[in-house]
């Protein structure tokens, strides 16, 4: 139990680095061509630690597996464009929580499509993180600083952490469903590498500039890349050892986490109400999780 308590923490702690590192390459680079670059080095990095660390289950359906695999690489190509540009454009302290409703989404589609049931412990996280999200939506448009010139450019920022969260709550139950054939850290390794397929073309026919970063901003690509991927080792390592309901509420904590770095050390001053919907965020994203 220690051990998967342990794991968990370090996924949070990752996590939360990674959205730190993920903000400032984005700034740097410009959220796509930082994007396309970090997940293309997390990805990669993460192909050989999936053939170490990884407990496949199944055999290979192609069928299956293509469909949950192009479910899962569209999902994550919604999920990833739209947290770079929330994250160039928002404050840290505003648009996590907000991505952190995915948790609501993913038990949604868990309920609706793949059969689960929902506890009341569950339902109430759920309710928490619904009334959370709207205080941040409601009360974040007061207030702002040098990166929030405008109230567009903060609505741009939340819209973005939205579309950033129906992402990834489509994506986390389609990757399950495609770890007893490739592994856990090999399901997130396929889907990364094969956004790359979805993204280049687009790149290509909008001009976007996916130069490699210049050898000032690569160590916050790459720190961007290595802390997204850390995150999916460590929940890897916990699970094979401890129950997941042990594992999970710990790295839920990620968003809770990056909050107060973003108080403590980038001195974000949002609006009281909006930081008590983002801690009914955090506490309803680890109810769900439990």
């Amino acid at each position: 139990m220690g051990f998967g308590i342990v794991m968990g923490l370090l996924a949070s702690a990752s996590w939360a680095c990674a959205n730190v590192f993920i903000q400032r390459a984005s700034r740097a680079l410009g959220p796509f061509r930082a994007l396309v670059w970090a997940l293309f080095s997390g990805g990669l990095a993460l192909l050989p630690l999936a053939l170490v660390l990884d407990h496949r289950t199944a055999p290979l359906a192609v069928g299956s597996l293509a469909g949950w695999l192009i479910v899962a690489a569209l999902a994550a190509v919604l999920a990833y464009t739209s947290m770079f540009f929330a994250f160039e454009r928002g404050r840290l302290s505003v648009v996590v929580p907000v991505m952190s409703s995915w948790s609501v989404i993913a038990t949604a589609i868990s309920l609706g499509v793949l059969g689960e049931t929902l506890r009341r412990g569950q339902l109430a996280g759920a309710a928490a993180v619904v009334v959370g999200v709207v205080m941040i939506a409601r009360f974040a448009q007061r207030g702002g600083g040098p990166a929030e010139k405008s109230t567009a450019r903060r609505s741009s920022a939340l819209g973005t952490a939205a579309l950033t969260a129906l992402g990834f709550g489509v994506l986390i139950p389609a990757m399950d469903r495609l770890a007893p054939a490739l592994g856990h850290l090999g399901a997130v390794s396929a889907v990364l590498l094969m956004d790359l397929v979805l993204w280049l073309p687009v790149a290509a026919v909008a001009r976007l500039d996916v130069r490699p970063p210049s050898r000032r901003a690569w160590p916050l690509v790459l720190a961007a890349g290595a802390f997204e991927t850390l995150g999916f080792v460590w929940i890897s390592l916990g699970i094979a050892r401890a129950p997941v309901a042990v594992v999970s509420p710990f790295a839920g904590l990620s968003s809770a986490f990056t909050v107060l770095y973003a108080w403590a050390v980038l001195g974000e001053r949002p609006p009281r109400a909006v930081l008590a919907g983002a801690a009914l965020v955090c506490a309803g994203v680890v109810t769900l999780s439990l």
